[in-house]
Order: C-alpha cells, then structure tokens, then sequence
C-alpha cells in the first residue's frame, strides 16, 4: 500500500512537472521571442543610425563648394543685376541637380539676399533668418548642420549652412545654405510596419516617423515652461505640440495612454547630439505571435509527455533502490577514506590547517599545534589570523584573503606566526580551496613551510651586498652631483633660448602690427587720394589720370605685400582664432605662392595657451619653408590631431627627401630651430626622411591635465 502511494504521488509529480515545464517552456520561449526582439530593435535601429549618418552628412561637401564659389563672394562684396543674375543661376544648378528644396545667401545680418525659389510663393529672398543656430554658427566661421520646420514653406528639411569668405580668406561676408527635404528619407527609410520608428530631438519632439499621427508630438511629457523655450526657437513652426501618451515603466519599456506596452530601444544619432532614433514594438504583438504556434504544436506534446513520463516512473522506482543499496557501499568505502586521510592529515610533518568563508580554524594538523604551542581547543574556531604578527594580519586581512576567496589559489605567502612562548616564526604558505556545487569557494587547505632559518641567512646575506655597494655609492653621488649641475646649466641655456624666441615672437608681433595698422592705413589714405585724384583729371587730363590710375595699382599692390609681410611676421588669425584656423591658413597661402598642393587635416584639438600654439605654428612654418626650398616636392599634407591626451602636428611631404649624414650645423634647414620649439614646448619632435622618399616631421606635445 506504502508503495502504491509513493507511486501515485511520483506520478502526480511527474504530471505536475510536466505542465510546470510546459509553462517553462513556454516563458522561456517568450524571453527568447522578447529576447529576439530586442536584437532586431538593436539591429534596426543601427542601420537606421548609418542610414541617417550617410543623409546627414550627403551636402555637406556641397555647400562647402557652393560657399567657395567667387561669384557668391563678389554678389556679398558689391551686388549688380549680372552679379546677382549668375548667382541666381548657380543656385538654380545646385538645387536641380542635387534635388534640393533649396539653395540661397545670406549676409552677415542674415537676410536672405539670393534663393532658388526666389520666385516661388515661399521664397526666401527679403527673409531674415538670423535667428537661426546654422547661421550664427557660420557667421562665426564652423559649419552646420541643423535639422528643423521650415518658416516660410512649412516643410520639414535638414538645413547646411558653411561660412563665405572675402577673397583674402580672413573675413566672413555670408553665409551659403543647402536645405535637403527630410520627406525624401523618411519614405526610404521608415517604411510602415507593426514597429514604430520615430527620430526625436533632445527634448523628446518627433521629428520623423513612420507614423504619421506621432509627428510633431512630444514623445514625453513637458512641463509648459519648457514647451515656451522651444517655441521661442522657431525650431519646429509655432505648435501646437501634444503629448503623444508615452510613459517611461521600470523595467525599460514604455507605455502608451491606451494601456498598451511597447518594447522600447533608443540609439543616439552621433551626428546631432542629444538626437535619438526610437524603436517600439507592441509586446502584445511579439505575444501573440508566439502564443498561437506554440498551443497548436506543444499542447498535446506535453500531454503524451506526462504519460510517459507516469509509466517511467514504476521503472525508475525499481532501479532507484538499487541504486540506494549501491550508495550505502560507497558511503561506507568513503567513511574508510576519511579515516585513512584524517591519519595523514595529522601525522605529515608539516604544519597543515583549513579555514571558513569567515576566516575561521576549523581543522588543523597536529604538527601545526606542536610548532605553534597550542591545543587544539586553544585554536579550533578563532580566526587565523589572530596568530599573526600585525604586519601580517593586516597583509592577509587586506590583499590575500579576498584575493583566495576569488581565485581559489595561493602561492608561496610569507607570513610571520607568533608562538604561544611570543617567539615568531618565518613561514610559506601555499593554500587550495575546496569549492561546492556552485563552484563557491567554501574552505581552504594549506600548507605553511617554516623558512625561518633559510630567512635569517637571507638577511645575513643582504648585510655583506650592502657593505659590499657602500663603496661604490660615493661615485655614484659625485656622478648624480656633477649630472645636476650640467642639467641646471641646460635649463639655464633652455630658458635663455625660450626668452629669446618670446622676445622674437613678440617683436614679430609688434612690427606686423605696426605694418597692418599705420603702414596699412597710411597707404589706405595714399589710395583714397590718388583715387579722388584721378576722378578729378578725368574730365581735364587724360595723362594724368592715367598716371593716377597706374598709382592706384601701384598702391594696391603694395598694400598686399604688406599684408603678406605682416601675415607672415605674425597671422592675426593665430591671435584671433586660434592655432587650427591659423594651420589652414598658413597651408592655403602656402600653396598660392609655392604653387605645391598643400592638404590640411585637422581633428578636434582642446585649448591651449598662446605659447604652445605659437610653437607649433612656427614648426609648422619652417617645415613648409623648407620643403618649398629643398624638397621638390608636388605635394605637402599638413595634419594636426589629438590622441588622448597628446598632440600632434605632421607635416609630410612627397620629395626628393635627405640624408641625416649630409647635413651640417650650418645647412640645418632650421631643424635645431624646430627641435629647440619642441622641446620649449613640452613636447618632442621626430624627423624621418631618406633620400627619394619624402620627409616626415611630427612633433607631440602632452596637453590637458
């Protein structure tokens, strides 16, 4: 009777199991389905993130050649019908051919000055759209790119916008701007489908989506005072703005304002900052289209398991207590085993012990209490380290005790014990750790050897190489006293050789000011007067107003070549805008008067004070010098770059190159120069050449803190 009933409630577990896996299977195939679906909300969303990155950035080299065109410079610097009829026309070409909404310019007050859809009812011409960031960051000479709802056409578009420049390139006169309609991606991109996909600025306004109903929403509830800001921006037209309903929940999903779930996944968009794209998918969903498969297929599979698995119960039974007679043998044999360990545990010459998780004794060998002092009540629960010396305890307690409880090894520790009599002994200890199922360490078993004697000949040792270096430490400090006082002479002859270049670098500054500024207005007034001159001879002397004319001319290029002189004495630009703007500079007038292609690269570079940059400047000047002079090269790459917390400045070239070897004090090309500003700088300089292969100059300085 006893076994029926044993058999009756095997069974009902069985079928209670049964079901329970079910379920579990089930669950674990709805984590897996939610578990798959993030993974595709992760994936989509990442190709949705390259996707938008390449759309983004498609005009932006457009722009940058439709703001380098001469014919946008000259209708800035003096509009005319001709002027402004060519600029019409390049504008017209630019948005046909690029299939843009718009291309126009902007003056510096941001009125819209030229626009292809100048005779459209939404034109731009007359507009003034100062209040716009991609204009007031181009007005300041960076490029943009700002995403918003057009004011005038009411047209959502991606707006690029790059700074003109005067013909000198030092002044800013306008602004060209690109705008590429957003409609054109959001149709490629965001198709329709049960997931919704949504871009979203900083603030959490849909911007694009694939659901129609979810633009211009606010994904997130805003209290009004910050819905007044961005109205104020102009950004997204003047609202209404709702609240599309979501709501944030604990575990990462959101809600909708009808209750429902959504899985919910948010990539940055690494072009726009704060810009997110989101993906949500309806759980419910995700739900249903695992629950309907599953009912169909394992439904009647579980039932024919919990049968079998009723039968294979009355068949296990019997083999289990076979088994059970089988385990009382190996109980029995392993109770004889620990016997036979425990004799040799206690009786091997060396002292063995093991510990707890807390630190604790819980066994130890015989040896261990005959060396130590103690019995075995003495020691049998305290903690080990108790027997410690303090600069052990503290040794163990910090570094090797959690580092064993983690590895579950130790080798060769010294540790210092303390005796019973307070004598000490010198130890190794190498220790093992027993684990549990859940592969925890839960004791230990370790070995200390007593090195005691070994450690005392050790020290004695030490003493006799001690005495033996004394007598060589007098020569060395004479060697160490003599090496200070040359390097204090070098930082002497260092600082000497800086305060020279500051002083050159300062009168370099003082006399390109005194060029640009009273020479520069000087032969400005001169102009002024021969212009006012020749008005006047026009009607009386046709001579002399010629002359006056060929005075003007000879004027203007005298006022160029002073400010050539002056640019090349000290770039204002270098004070102005700081070392990059000052780096492309330099390289493009470079190449207008060594005719070489010179190629500038530059990467975001932190702040630095004016020394630093000036070194740099100049190093970057004397390498362009010399290979306009020395190297025959067609090509020269400047590149200046930031990597972690170190600067770089490369100035490479294609030319004929040199020898090291070949190369005198005398003929040095200004490289003693340069590696002298490095080294002022902070920094190192690295040159690399060989003959036919071109040179390589970098200096690195370390930046930031």
């Amino acid at each position: 009777m006893r076994l029926r009933l044993i058999i009756l409630v095997l069974a009902l577990l069985a079928f209670l199991s049964a079901s329970t896996g079910g379920w579990l299977y089930y669950y674990s195939l709805k984590q897996s389905a939610y578990h798959d679906a993030e993974n595709y909300a992760k994936t989509r969303s990442e190709l949705l993130q390259r996707q938008l990155n390449l759309f983004l950035s498609e005009h932006i080299r457009p722009v940058r050649a439709l703001a380098g065109l001469k014919e946008l410079r000259m209708v800035l610097e003096k509009s005319d019908p001709q002027s402004m009829s060519q600029v019409n026309s390049i504008l017209d070409n630019f948005a046909l051919s690029l299939d843009l909404d718009a291309c126009y310019l902007m003056n510096r007050q941001g009125i819209t000055v030229a626009s292809s859809n100048r005779n459209k009812t939404h034109s731009f011409v007359g507009q003034d759209f100062s209040f716009r960031p991609y204009f007031r960051k181009a007005i300041l000479g960076r490029s943009s790119t700002y995403l918003a709802l057009g004011t005038t056409s009411n047209r959502r578009g991606v707006y690029y916008s790059h700074p003109v420049y005067s013909k000198e390139g030092v002044s800013i006169l306008g602004v060209a701007v690109i705008k590429s309609s957003v409609e054109l991606a959001e149709s490629k991109l965001f198709t329709e489908s049960e997931e919704v996909l949504m871009v979203t600025d900083p603030n959490g306004m849909v911007f694009v989506s694939n659901r129609e109903d979810l633009r211009f929403n606010f994904l997130w509830q805003l209290d009004p005072a910050k819905i007044e800001e961005i109205k104020g921006t102009k950004q997204f037209g003047n609202g209404p703005w709702p609240w599309a309903g979501f709501q944030h929940l604990e575990n990462g999903n959101v809600r909708d304002r009808d209750g429902a779930d959504y899985l919910f996944s948010a990539l940055a968009l690494d072009s726009h900052p704060g810009w997110q794209i989101i993906h949500l998918r309806d759980l419910r969903a995700i739900a249903k289209h695992l629950a309907d498969p599953f009912m169909a297929v394992v439904g009647p599979v579980i039932l024919i398991v919990s049968v079998l698995i009723g039968i294979s119960v009355v068949i296990l039974y019997s083999m289990a207590l076979q088994e059970i007679l089988r385990r009382k043998t190996a109980e029995k044999d392993l109770r004889l085993s620990e016997e036979r360990y425990r004799d040799i545990y206690h009786k091997t010459p060396v002292m063995l012990h093991s510990i707890d998780t807390t630190g604790k004794i819980i066994r130890v060998s015989d040896y261990w209490l005959e060396k130590m002092g103690y019995t075995r009540d003495e020691v049998i629960g305290q903690a080990l380290t108790g027997f410690y010396s303090e600069a052990s305890r503290r040794y163990a307690e910090g570094i090797i005790l959690p580092e064993f409880f983690r590895t579950g090894v130790c080798t060769d520790v010294p540790y210092t014990y303390v005796k019973k009599n307070k004598e000490t002994i010198d130890t190794l200890l190498s220790c093992y750790g027993v684990r549990d199922d859940n592969n925890r360490v839960v004791r230990s078993l370790a070995v200390s050897v007593d090195v005691t004697e070994k450690n005392q000949v050790q020290k004695a040792l030490e003493k006799a190489t001690q005495k033996l270096s004394t007598y060589s430490m007098d020569l060395e400090r004479q060697v160490e006293k003599r090496t200070v006082e040359l390097k204090k002479v070098e930082d002497k002859l260092r600082r000497l050789s800086g305060r020279i270049m500051a002083a050159h670098e300062i009168e370099r500054r003082a006399l390109a000011r005194e060029l640009h500024d009273h020479l520069g207005q000087v032969l400005t007034a001169l102009r002024m007067d021969a212009v006012w001159i020749g008005n006047f001879l026009a009607k009386r002397d046709d001579d002399a107003a010629e002359r006056a004319g060929r005075i003007c001319s000879l004027i203007d290029d005298t006022i160029g070549d002073v400010r050539d002189m002056a640019f090349r004495l000290r770039p204002g630009v270098l004070d102005d805008l700081g070392l990059e703007e000052a780096l492309e500079s330099l390289t493009g007038d470079f190449e207008k008067r060594s005719e070489i292609t010179c190629l500038f690269q530059s990467t975001t570079i932190p702040s630095m004070d004016d020394t630093l940059a000036t070194a740099l400047y100049r190093i970057a000047q004397e390498a362009l010098t010399n290979a306009m002079r020395h190297s025959g090269a067609s090509v020269v790459g400047v590149a200046l770059t930031m990597d972690t917390d170190r600067l770089a400045l490369t100035i490479k070239d294609n030319g004929t190159g040199f020898a090291f070897d070949d190369i005198n004090e005398a003929s040095g090309f200004g490289l003693a120069g340069m590696q002298e500003r490095a080294t002022l700088a902070g920094g190192t300089l690295d040159i690399l050449s060989e003959q036919g292969q071109g040179t390589r100059v970098r200096c690195r300085v370390q930046v930031g803190s």
